[in-house]
């Protein structure tokens, strides 16, 4: 962010004096003096920009040079510097100053909310100093930081299209000028039109096209991968996942934000933002070139003459159109954001189903499943119905508003071309530009489904990462219940109190001591907060109060009932949560063995649905093995052995503490054979108000 500031500074000062040069200096042949005014008002808002978005400094940067491009141009131009077939290709004097007014826009919409929002988003990408993304080769040499990159992809998109208004300009005066030679049967004027400059331009037209696509298209998948990464790692990062749900945002669907919503919003920001401005800059060029056609406009069939006539009369135009296609397009908004949840809910049910097809199938759930997606995708009938009528309806006007607005121009400008006051090519010159202008101004007219759509992606990302922030911040907020690392050996709580997500407090303890080196069974009735006690000595939990340390560099590994296993190959589901890297073997091998998973250890690389392949005992046996591989300091079983029948889960216990010596188990269970297996005992007792107690209390026989 500096550098850019730093950079716009000094182009401010870079901009100043080549205005006043043009100016002041005696011997330059100057453009008119209306453009060396406009070089000191964009000196001026270059300066003014300096605390702007990172995405739009690149845009106020860009016309800045744009400006100096153009009026350098020009100047040489006067000066003979440049040749003839060179010099009549340059569009007039006035797009230099046209580039003055964009970026005087672009300073001015940053203040507006919903701009806030989209640069909000986008600005992180466009200021990171990360190395250039190493699998992405396009544009890798463009700069040394992937956010350089960005910039000088996003200015380079900006100077493609700001050439494609150049030509359009100077296309406006070729016809002209063609239809003129036509009018005056001069076919050696003609001639030269089309092959010395007709000709060129078209062949520069191509060009630029193509160059245009692989630029954005560049951009985008850059742009795309680096801020996927960044919202997934987010969205992972220190439990923020599992925080979302109790932080109230409208946030659900995360895989559809991170996977669509993102890629929508680049490919839309890059598109709309860039064609919006380049809309920009074609209507403040040919408004110049229709109010100099219409200076002494005279009314048809009346002797006033009402200056400019047409600048208004199409502003007019625009604006009628524009506020009656909110009107009629403003509900599409609320609706594609709908369209897209309702979407996502029924994607996510149909997944489910997958995972739990066998849970299904033996209750005989397939009714009610299916009852329930029908319902699910009735709200999405419901829904795109809405969208379908809203559509047409806007799409009645926009069509009718266009079909009008071709005509228009002639309509008004033909009594005079009847009259002889106006040539042939003056009056094609004129409904080009008419066309233009109100193309321009009709942006929000003809861009409205899709900014409709925009905006409720917006607003999806927006929610997403305020969940975020919200997430990260739960631990710091409400009762306040602090992570430290003061103890020695052992893990220790005090003045613990641990709530629901509603407030209510379901444990309350003023001192906990887990003995490092004593197993530790924790029991009690359900609902007494044991798991919930685990979360909070994992550092999960994010409501309560009080104080849990964990002793300094021990490393802990928590073990559900059901154990989350991946998509992927049986070693990389046995070596989770580490890398299928940093493990030989012969040493995952042992630890199936050693886990009563023998049989598997021949398919480490079968790419298979384990967690439906594997039966619910095999699946906690599987992170039984991921324990031995870990080694952890700490290891917490959360009913982690429930699903296996007395003598094996006896077997696990011991081979746990015979290969784990220096680790420490604590578990939760209800099993009374489980005392045997342990050497303390934590039951969590009533304590009459609502809240749970942990209590020592004797083992029923000594640990085998």
């Amino acid at each position: 962010m500096a550098a850019i500031k730093g950079g716009l500074g000094l182009q401010a000062l870079i901009t100043g004096a080549v205005a006043l040069l043009l100016m002041i200096v005696p011997g330059i042949p100057s453009p008119p003096l209306y453009v060396s005014l406009a070089g000191l008002a964009m000196a001026g808002i270059l300066l003014a920009s300096g605390n702007l978005s990172a995405y739009l400094k690149v845009f106020v940067s860009v016309y800045g040079i744009g400006y100096l491009l153009l009026a350098g141009a020009k100047t040489l131009a006067a000066a003979g510097v440049l040749p003839p077939t060179l010099a009549a290709l340059l569009p007039p004097a006035f797009a230099a100053t046209g580039a003055v007014v964009f970026a005087a826009i672009v300073l001015a919409i940053s203040y507006l909310k919903p701009i806030r929002e989209i640069t909000h988003i986008a600005d992180p990408y466009f200021a990171n100093s990360d190395a250039p993304t190493k699998e992405i080769g396009l544009f890798r040499w463009f700069g040394s930081t992937e956010g350089r990159i960005g910039q000088r992809l996003v200015a380079l998109s900006i100077f493609v299209n700001f050439a494609d208004v150049a030509l359009t300009l100077r296309f406006n005066f070729l016809y002209r000028d063609i239809y003129n030679s036509l009018q005056e049967y001069n076919a050696d004027a003609f001639w030269y039109q089309v092959v010395w400059i007709f000709i060129p331009l078209a062949v520069l037209n191509v060009a630029i096209g193509m160059f245009d696509i692989f630029v954005d298209s560049s951009l985008h998948i850059r742009w795309r991968t680096w801020l996927t990464r960044s919202f997934f790692e987010r969205w992972l990062d220190r439990g923020t996942h599992y925080r979302i749900p109790f932080t109230g945002e409208q946030a659900d669907n995360p895989d559809q934000r991170i996977q669509s919503d993102v890629n929508l919003f680049i490919q839309q920001t890059a598109a709309i933002s860039i064609k919006l401005l380049s809309q920009a800059a074609q209507l403040v060029s040919f408004i110049v070139i229709l109010w100099t056609l219409s200076r002494d406009f005279v009314l048809p069939f009346t002797d006033t003459v009402v200056p400019g006539f047409l600048v208004w009369l199409v502003i007019a135009y625009a604006v009628v159109g524009t506020w009656l296609t909110h009107i009629i397009g403003k509900p599409l908004i609320g609706l594609d954001f709908r369209q897209e949840q309702v979407e996502a809910d029924f994607r996510f049910s149909l997944a489910r189903n997958r995972i739990y097809s066998e849970q299904i199938a033996l209750l005989r759930g397939e009714r009610a499943e299916s009852v329930r997606l029908w319902s699910l995708y009735r709200e999405i009938i419901s829904n795109y119905v809405g969208i379908i009528f809203r559509k047409i309806k806007l799409i009645a006007f926009t069509f009718s508003y266009r079909q009008t607005s071709a005509l228009f121009p002639l309509v008004i400008a033909a009594p005079s071309f009847f009259l002889k006051k106006i040539t042939l090519g003056t009056l094609q010159q004129t409904s080009d530009a008419f066309s233009n202008v109100q193309n321009s101004l009709s942006f929000f007219i003809n861009a409205y489904i899709t900014l409709a759509s925009y905006k409720a992606n917006t607003n999806r990302l927006t929610s997403f990462k305020r969940a975020m922030t919200k997430a990260e911040a739960l631990s710091a907020a409400g009762y306040g219940l602090v992570q430290g690392n003061e103890a020695k050996t052992d893990v220790t709580a005090s003045d613990l109190r641990l709530a629901l997500p509603d407030g209510r407090e379901i444990v309350a303890a003023d001192r906990i001591a887990l003995t490092k080196g004593a197993a530790t069974l924790l029991t009690g009735p359900s609902g007494s907060g044991k798991s919930t006690l685990f979360r909070a000595i994992a550092g999960i939990w994010p409501f309560g109060k009080g104080r849990v340390d964990v002793p300094a560099g021990h490393s802990a590994l928590v073990l559900p009932q059901r154990p989350y296993i991946p998509l992927g190959t049986l070693r990389g589901a046995v070596v989770y949560p580490n890398t299928t890297d940093q493990f030989p073997d012969t040493v995952i091998r042992e630890a199936l063995e050693a886990a009563q998973l023998g049989h598997l250890a021949t398919k480490l690389d079968e790419v298979e649905t384990w967690d439906r392949v594997l039966s619910g005992g095999e699946q906690q046996r599987l992170a039984i093995a991921r324990a031995l591989l870990a080694k952890p300091d700490w290891l917490f079983l959360d009913e982690s052995t429930a699903a296996l029948d007395e003598p094996s889960e006896a077997a696990i216990y011991r081979m746990l503490r015979e290969r784990l010596p220096g680790t420490t188990i604590v578990s939760i269970g209800h099993r009374l054979t489980l005392n045997a297996l342990h050497d303390r005992r934590i039951d969590m007792k009533a304590a009459g108000d609502g809240r749970f107690e942990p209590r020592e209390i004797p083992v029923l026989q000594p640990a085998q």
